[in-house]
């Protein structure tokens, strides 16, 4: 990755996260938790599936759409999984509201995804011009 990708994801999660986090602060609460602990989730994970795919970009180009989908069963495997804890496990549901966290989670899967994009929209650019 070059420094200015690197930077527009980074200042972008982060501007993300600032959001939330203010929004956390002014819901209190199990709300407020959800609201954060959602999309730090949902970010962490777009992030984790951006950096593999890049990696494969640069690697191994042909299993780039296996590594998508499997981060993507794995997003919704975490989201269920948390969804069903912070609604039907009552010390989690005391402490997270399920709704805030499901809102949240998507909202930082779709900001770090759309960045992400837009960085392998620029490494596949690169590539066909150097071709």
């Amino acid at each position: 990755m070059t420094q200015h990708t690197t930077t527009l994801l980074t200042v972008g999660t982060l501007a993300g996260l600032a959001v939330a986090a203010g929004i956390a602060w002014r819901l209190g609460g199990a709300v407020g938790t959800g609201v954060l602990g959602g999309y730090l989730m949902g970010a962490s994970l777009s992030a984790l599936g951006v950096a593999w795919q890049h990696h494969l970009l640069r690697t191994r180009p042909e299993r780039v759409f296996s590594a998508t989908v499997g981060v993507f069963v794995l997003k919704l495997a975490v989201l269920l999984c948390a969804a069903l804890a912070f609604r039907y496990v009552e010390p989690a549901a005391r402490q997270v509201d399920w709704r805030s966290f499901l809102v949240a989670f998507a909202a930082g899967v779709l900001l770090v995804i759309a960045l992400g994009s837009m960085d392998t929209l620029r490494i596949l650019k690169q590539r066909r011009s150097a071709a």
